[in-house]
C-alpha cells in the first residue's frame, strides 16, 4: 500500500507537468525565446510539404525530396497522416530549417526487412556511443523538429513488440541520431522502438516534452517475457544539451550520458516500467580513454527502476567523469537507489578480465542530493538472463539504498546528503554496500554516510 501510494503521488506530479504540454497548456521556460532554433538573422523563405503515398507504400523518397528542396532557410511540414519510412533515411547539410512534424512515421513491421535495410544502409553509425546504426540520421545547423500538440500525432512507431516477444537482438537499429549544432526537439513521441531511441552527439540542443513508450504489452519488469532490451530514451554525447520534461517507460537507461558529453542538464522527468536509471556511462570499455563532465540530473521520478542514479565504467578503463550531480530524485519501488561501479565486466562471458595497468576511469565531484522514496522487492529485473546476472556485485542479495563498487583510490569528493530511502514496507532501515578500503584517504569524513556493508547510517559532511 505504501509503495502504491508513493507511485500514484509521484505519477500525478509528473503528469501535471508533462502531459499538459501536449495540449498546448505548458508554460515556456524563461530566457529561452530563441527556441525554436532558426537563425535570427536568416529568414525562412521557403516552405515544403512532405507528400504522402496513399497506397501504403514507402514514403522515404517523398521525405528525401522535401528535405532536398527545402534544405536551407525553410519550413518543412509533415501532414497529419501516417507516413511509411521503410528505408533508412539520411538528412544532411540542413541549415536554418524548422520541421513541423504533424504526422506519424512508421518503420517496417517486418523484422527481416528492417534487418536487411540496416545491414546495408550508409547512415552514419554513432561513433561515440558505439551503439547501432540509426534509421534516421539528421545533420546540420539551426534545426528544429516540433511534433504535434495532439498526443496521437508526432509519433515514431517502431513496432518493437514483436522483436521483444522473441528476444531478437540482431541487427537492431537505433531510432535516430540528431547530430546538429543549435537544435530543438519538442513534443516527439517514440512508440514501441526496436531498441535505442535518440542519440544526440551535437551541441547547443534543447529537448522539451519527450515521450517514450517502450513497455511491453504482455510482460512485467520481473520477467524476461518480451523484455524491451536496450530501449534507452536518450544517449547524450554532445555539448550543452538540455532535456526538459521527459516521460517514458522503458527497459534501459532513460538518459544515458556517454563518452564526450559535457555541460548536460536533464530535468523534470519520469521513468517507468524498468528503467536502468539516470546514467553516466558506460565508460572505458577495453581500456578506452573516455570522459564525461558537468552533468546535472534534477527533479526526476524513478518508478520501478533497477537504478535511480547510476555510474558504470569497465574494469581497466581510463579517462574520467567529473562534476556530476543527481538532485531531488523520487524513488518508487527501485532496486538500488544510488549506484557506482568502476569494475564492470560481462559476467556472462567469463571471469573478470585482467587489469595489468591497474587503471580505472576516475570519478570526482559526484553529488547525490535529496533522494526520497522506496525500494522494491527485487534487486534486478527481466534483463537478468545469465548466471551470474549482468548487474551482480558481491553481497547483492536484496534491494539496497546505495552501492559503491569503487576501484581503490580513484574516486574523490563524493557526497551524499538528504537521503530518505525506505524499504518497500516503509521501514527506514535500508542497507548499503561499500568497501571502506577502496576510499581515498579522508573521503569518509565528507562522504555523508558510513561506508560499510550493512545498514545505511548518515554522517555529517
Amino acid at each position: 500500500m505504501i509503495l502504491e501510494n508513493m507511485r500514484l503521488a509521484a505519477l500525478a506530479l509528473v503528469l501535471a507537468s508533462v502531459i499538459p504540454a501536449y495540449a498546448g497548456g505548458h508554460q515556456k521556460d524563461q530566457g529561452n525565446s530563441h527556441w525554436p532554433h532558426n537563425h535570427p538573422g536568416k529568414p525562412l523563405i521557403k516552405k515544403c510539404t512532405v507528400k504522402h503515398n496513399k497506397n501504403g507504400k514507402d514514403d522515404s523518397n517523398n521525405i528525401l525530396a522535401a528535405f532536398k528542396e527545402c534544405q536551407k532557410d525553410s519550413i518543412i511540414e509533415f501532414q497529419k497522416v501516417e507516413y511509411n519510412a521503410f528505408t533508412p533515411i539520411s538528412l544532411t547539410e540542413l541549415d536554418n530549417v524548422i520541421v513541423r512534424f504533424n504526422g506519424n512515421l512508421n518503420l517496417p513491421k517486418d523484422m527481416a526487412t528492417v534487418q536487411a535495410a540496416i545491414n546495408v544502409t550508409k547512415n552514419q553509425p554513432s561513433v561515440r556511443a558505439t551503439y547501432a546504426t540509426p534509421w534516421f540520421y539528421i545533420h546540420g545547423t539551426d534545426i528544429s523538429i516540433i511534433g504535434s500538440d495532439d498526443f496521437k500525432w508526432g509519433r515514431f512507431n517502431g513496432y518493437g513488440q514483436q522483436w521483444w516477444d522473441i528476444g531478437n537482438r540482431t541487427l537492431r537499429p537505433q531510432l535516430a541520431t540528431f547530430n546538429v549544432t543549435n537544435g530543438f526537439l519538442k513534443n516527439l513521441k517514440v512508440i514501441k522502438p526496436v531498441a535505442w531511441g535518440w542519440n544526440l552527439p551535437g551541441q547547443n540542443i534543447r529537448v522539451e516534452n519527450h515521450f517514450v513508450d517502450a513497455a511491453p504489452n504482455n510482460g512485467t519488469r520481473e520477467t524476461t517475457t518480451s523484455f524491451p532490451f536496450n530501449t534507452d530514451g536518450f544517449n547524450l554525447s554532445g555539448h550543452n544539451i538540455t532535456v526538459d520534461r521527459y516521460y517514458g517507460h522503458n527497459g534501459d537507461d532513460c538518459i544515458s550520458v556517454i563518452n564526450g558529453a559535457k555541460d548536460i542538464v536533464a530535468k523534470n522527468g519520469y521513468c517507468g516500467f524498468s528503467s536502468h536509471g539516470l546514467s553516466i556511462g558506460s565508460l572505458g570499455r577495453n581500456g578506452a580513454v573516455q570522459t564525461v563532465q558537468n552533468v546535472l540530473f534534477k527533479n526526476w521520478t524513478m518508478d520501478g527502476a533497477v537504478y535511480g542514479a547510476r555510474f558504470k565504467s569497465w574494469t581497466g578503463g581510463n579517462g574520467f567523469a567529473d562534476n556530476i550531480t543527481w538532485e531531488d530524485i523520487t524513488l518508487v519501488g527501485v532496486s538500488t537507489g544510488i549506484f557506482i561501479t568502476q569494475n564492470y565486466y560481462d559476467q556472462d562471458k567469463g571471469p573478470r578480465p585482467a587489469n595489468p595497468n591497474n587503471s580505472s576511469t576516475r570519478v570526482s565531484n559526484f553529488h547525490y542530493k535529496n533522494f526520497k522514496g522506496t525500494l522494491g522487492t527485487n534487486w534486478t529485473d527481466g534483463t537478468c538472463i545469465s548466471n551470474p546476472c549482468w548487474n551482480y556485485v558481491a553481497g547483492l542479495d536484496e534491494p539496497k539504498s546505495i552501492i559503491f563498487d569503487l576501484y581503490p583510490d580513484t574516486a574523490v569528493n563524493i557526497t551524499v546528503s538528504g537521503i530518505n530511502i525506505q524499504t518497500n514496507t516503509g521501514s527506514p532501515n535500508t542497507n548499503v554496500l561499500c568497501d571502506p578500503a577502496t576510499l581515498v584517504a579522508g573521503e569518509q569524513q565528507t562522504l555523508g554516510f558510513q561506508c560499510a556493508n550493512g545498514p545505511f547510517v548518515a554522517t555529517s559532511l
